[in-house]
């Protein structure tokens, strides 16, 4: 398993199952635009369609989600 720098957006399964494994922190931002973080928080489970963070899902075509292995 690996964990990608602070600030990479997640893109494939093998990056989600990183995170959620490792318990890494991610950001979830609305695709168009780049000022508003909707959560930070750890994935708890991913389809190929949402990810569920904070009891919350989000869509993976309509939000980014971006590394934050140093949040607390």
């Amino acid at each position: 398993m690996y964990v990608t720098s602070d600030g990479y957006f997640l893109k494939t399964d093998l990056d989600f199952e990183a995170h959620q494994h490792l318990l890494t922190a991610v950001d979830v931002e609305y695709l168009t635009d780049d000022e508003a973080v909707l959560t930070t928080g750890l994935i708890q489970e991913f389809t190929d369609d949402n990810v569920k963070i904070n009891d919350h899902h989000y869509n993976r075509i309509e939000h980014l989600f971006i590394t934050r292995p140093f949040a607390k």
